[in-house]
């Protein structure tokens, strides 16, 4: 809302619209939890202060009951799949997965997965999700994206699974990648294209050929997905499994991967101008692993993040992967929801609540990081999200159903979008 104020004969406008929105707590993520917190933004969401309110319920303060935490950023997601909801089984493992997968994805008009495709955007909209990084094959979730209240970071995948391929399949991406710059069409926030990078799909279905020309691009960011099922550590390994054997079935010559014994090992041999990896699953990934993730990152290559996507996780292989490892490791661990082809629902509280009760040692305020700042930085969006500050339009989620003495999280817990 604005008003009128005279001035030396001229009218100005001057901003009037705030809100004053409080909680039990704020947690700010950036610094410690406050106590009947108060946070006040500007009628465009940017947070110009963060206090404790002295006198509550007083100054037109909003009190709610419950936590208020920064938006939520999805690392992790295959939006082009929505329309796969209900349709691939569960537990079935990795190769299962894959071969329901394929031929069912092409079932369906192109109408049918673009408005299965809106559906789940504005579905984590009010799930609380302000960012998300987003995988895409096709280009059926442009126009969506395009037109979303949420900001996204798009990978473009590249899969050639035979060297001979390698040019091929990465030139097809480039032009994928080249259809999210539209110089004529408006982003959200003026934004003139979206922001993206070419990526592998998984150390088993690229060959190295096509992992040097993505680092070739010298991009800051790539993902890819990694250690999903303990096929693929045995087909590197040996040669042998169930993964390898799908892949034979293909055409793939497995000697390449075999020497290279581990996909760690040929995932990061061939990337050293990239800047980040974000490492994706990681189900079967072990304390030998991080070593060498240690190793390379020693030597200037490029730094590893963890996505982990324990919904997916349990839909697909029925397995979690070894957190707490990760924590002892000091790994850095974001959090992604995959695809509705693999997971129940597109909620980054449900993943934080699925580790809760697995995991029920870690500490809230570590779930929280990993669903609000550590994917913010990872996305390169932390000037905007991540975290409760001045100057940034974070969104905020309230959530209620905690226990507010042990920050537990339990069934009863529920995440409201509130700006």
């Amino acid at each position: 809302m604005l008003r009128f104020a005279q001035h030396d004969n001229s009218h100005l406008y001057i901003r009037s619209s705030m809100r004053k929105i409080s909680a039990d707590y704020i947690f700010p993520v950036s610094s410690p939890p406050i106590k009947n917190g108060v946070v006040n933004v500007d009628e465009d969401g940017i947070v110009l202060e963060v206090t404790k309110d002295e006198g509550r319920g007083t100054g037109n303060v909003e009190k709610h009951d419950g936590i208020i935490v920064p938006g939520f950023v999805n690392a992790h997601c295959h939006l082009e799949l929505s329309h796969l909801k209900g349709q691939v089984s569960e537990k079935s493992g990795l190769t299962g997965f894959i071969s329901e997968l394929v031929p069912k994805r092409g079932q369906f008009s192109d109408d049918h997965v673009k408005a299965a495709i809106i559906t789940a955007d504005e579905e984590m909209f009010r799930n609380g999700i302000v960012a998300v990084g987003d995988i895409s094959n096709t280009d059926h979730s442009f126009d969506q994206k395009r037109k979303s209240k949420i900001t996204y970071h798009t990978f473009v995948e590249a899969f050639d699974l035979v060297s001979e391929k390698a040019k091929e399949k990465f030139e097809d991406a480039q032009t994928l990648n080249l259809k999210l710059a539209r110089p004529n069409e408006p982003f959200r926030n003026g934004r003139e294209t979206l922001n993206s990078s070419v990526v592998p799909h998984a150390p088993y279905s690229v060959s190295g050929k096509l992992l040097e020309l993505i680092d070739n691009l010298k991009q800051p960011l790539i993902s890819i997905h990694n250690q999903e099922t303990a096929s693929e550590n045995e087909l590197f390994a040996s040669g042998t499994g169930l993964l390898a054997e799908m892949m034979r079935k293909s055409g793939v010559d497995m000697d390449v991967k075999k020497r290279a014994k581990k996909s760690l090992l040929f995932t990061f041999g061939a990337l050293i101008e990239t800047k980040k990896v974000l490492l994706v699953h990681n189900t079967y990934m072990t304390e030998e692993d991080i070593e060498l993730i240690r190793q390379f990152t020693s030597i200037s290559e490029p730094e590893a993040v963890l996505c982990l996507c324990p919904n997916a996780n349990l839909y697909i292989e029925n397995r979690l992967p070894d957190i707490p490892t990760f924590i002892e490791a000091g790994m850095k661990l974001t959090l992604g929801t995959d695809s509705y082809a693999s997971n129940w629902n597109l909620s980054i509280l449900e993943e934080m609540k699925t580790i809760a009760k697995f995991f029920p040692k870690i500490p809230f305020e570590n779930l929280l990081t990993w669903a609000t700042k550590n994917g913010a930085e990872i996305l390169g969006m932390e000037k905007e999200f991540g975290t409760i500050e001045k100057g940034k339009s974070p969104g905020l989620n309230l959530i209620t159903g905690i226990d507010l003495h042990t920050w537990g999280l339990s069934d009863h817990t529920k995440a409201q979008k509130i700006l």
